[in-house]
């Protein structure tokens, strides 16, 4: 009996998939199932209930995966308490969304933890996920083998100048089908939301203007060149000269998370984690 084998089942005993559990150790999945049934075989007793494709935890299954998750969450604490005591690593981060929020939270940290040094990237087209301790990214089936904490939820909305004479009419997505629109470039999160909403609608968006920085993106969008999309904040728009298109049929949300893989989350990192869950996004 080994540890990756016992963690190989705990594992398929939460998702009930053993396809999941060799995709998040990028193993082939035979090799998820046949560790699973070298344990059935020494333990003597089978653990799961087998139909066609279909796994389930039987009441043997339940009472290992129960005695399992306490011993993993004691050792996964004690690994923590144990690396916390010199972790002096520098902290290697991806922010792809929420970039102004992100660095004025790294500063506001930085002020009680000088010590912690960070290694930030803003680079949306970067798909070298390896070598980030935690990207912040909205959601996504990139990271299938990360943890993620939630950080915030948010509508999203289209935004006009209020010199835009669309500007306080009831509207839909079929009636902006002739208008110019700018987004912040093709791989921007907000780029897709756009075209998806378009495309329900049945058209593709005119895009006059693709600007890869939110600070002149949102100066562009004030200057009544074209509508944007950008995420509701009523406080943010007081200070700016534009302001909410009224389309009944927009109807869009985004979901910022913190994503991080569980065996490097520990000090330094853990303690950064905590912080940014913590925080109010909004």
């Amino acid at each position: 009996m080994e540890l990756l084998q016992l963690q190989y089942f705990l594992e398929s005993a939460k998702s009930e998939n053993f396809a999941k559990v060799a995709q998040r150790h990028l193993v082939p999945t035979s090799s998820v199932s046949g560790s699973v049934r070298r344990l059935e075989k020494e333990l003597g007793c089978p653990l799961f209930e087998r139909s066609g494709n279909r796994l389930a935890l039987n009441r043997n299954g339940k009472r290992l995966a129960n005695a399992l998750q306490v011993a993993f969450e004691e050792i996964d604490s004690a690994v923590r308490d144990l690396r916390t005591v010199e972790d002096n690593r520098e902290i290697r981060m991806l922010v792809r969304t929420m970039r102004g929020t992100v660095t004025d939270y790294i500063i506001e940290h930085n002020r009680t933890k000088p010590h912690i040094r960070f290694q930030i990237n803003f680079d949306n087209a970067d798909q070298d996920f390896e070598k980030y301790d935690i990207i912040i990214d909205v959601r996504s089936d990139l990271y299938p083998e990360y943890d993620r904490i939630e950080l915030c939820r948010m509508r999203m909305r289209l935004v006009v100048s209020r010199d835009n004479p669309l500007y306080q009419k009831k509207l839909t997505m079929k009636q902006l089908a002739s208008q110019q629109f700018i987004t912040l470039g093709e791989q921007s999160h907000m780029h897709k939301i756009l075209l998806d909403a378009c495309k329900k609608a049945g058209f593709r968006p005119h895009i006059s203007i693709r600007s890869n920085d939110m600070k002149y993106y949102e100066k562009l969008v004030d200057s009544g060149i074209a509508i944007g999309v950008e995420r509701e904040n009523p406080r943010n728009m007081q200070l700016r000269s534009i302001a909410y298109l009224d389309v009944s049929d927009f109807v869009e949300e985004t979901v910022v998370y913190a994503y991080y893989k569980r065996e490097i989350a520990y000090g330094n990192v853990e303690q950064f984690l905590q912080f940014l869950s913590s925080k109010d996004f909004m």
